[in-house]
């Protein structure tokens, strides 16, 4: 891919439609560490403070002080986003659960277009619902645990990370960066520049002993 569009987890929404929907199915949708705050409606009517730890178009990682039950099949409004709803298949550790999303095909597709924006947004991209021209170039910002600063040209990104094109040496694979407020690791070399995975310390979350 030559050129940068905007992340079409619209498309992916698509593809996983097409098949037999079920946990298999949805988890090929990778979670991002975004966190949004939101209300939570349980079985018996009760409102509860929540938040989101991770999310993609088929599934949601909630945290809050006060969890539903397992099986429960919850609605949960969220700040930027809107009502959801799902089943709570498991329990994520202390304070948490994984809630499975019960959309139809379109939701899915709206909930992975709400997802596009707040991801591009996140990557410093500032105009996420314009595709990118061949000559009009998509460039984010890259500051690394050395401290050095620039800009690189997206060649390509997603859910699972981001490739970057620059005339700079690359750095070492490992290393820590954050694109615009997104953390990753450098994961791999490619032609003319390096590749990222986004990590699940979350957005706007510094790594341990890394970036400032």
């Amino acid at each position: 891919m030559n050129t940068a569009s905007k992340v079409d987890l619209a498309a992916a929404a698509r593809r996983l439609t097409a098949a037999q929907v079920g946990l298999r199915e949805r988890r090929r949708f990778r979670r991002m560490p975004i966190e949004v705050s939101g209300r939570l409606l349980d079985p018996f009517g009760r409102e509860l403070d929540c938040r989101t730890a991770d999310i993609s178009p088929g599934d949601v990682r909630i945290a809050a002080t006060q969890l539903p039950n397992i099986g429960d099949r919850v609605v949960i409004y969220l700040e930027g986003i809107g009502r959801v709803s799902g089943k709570v298949a498991r329990s994520c550790g202390e304070g948490e659960v994984a809630v499975i999303f019960d959309f139809s095909a379109h939701k899915r597709e709206k909930m992975a277009e709400q997802l596009t924006l707040l991801i591009n947004r996140n990557l410093g991209i500032e105009e996420p619902v314009r595709p990118i021209l061949r000559d009009g170039a998509q460039h984010v910002r890259l500051e690394f645990e050395t401290g050095e600063a620039y800009e690189g040209e997206v060649v390509d990104f997603s859910l699972a990370g981001i490739s970057i094109k620059s005339k700079r040496p690359p750095p070492l694979i490992g290393m820590w960066v954050r694109v615009g407020n997104v953390y990753g690791r450098v994961a791999r070399i490619i032609e003319g520049g390096f590749a990222i995975d986004f990590q699940t310390c979350g957005i706007q979350t510094p790594p341990p002993e890394s970036i400032d």
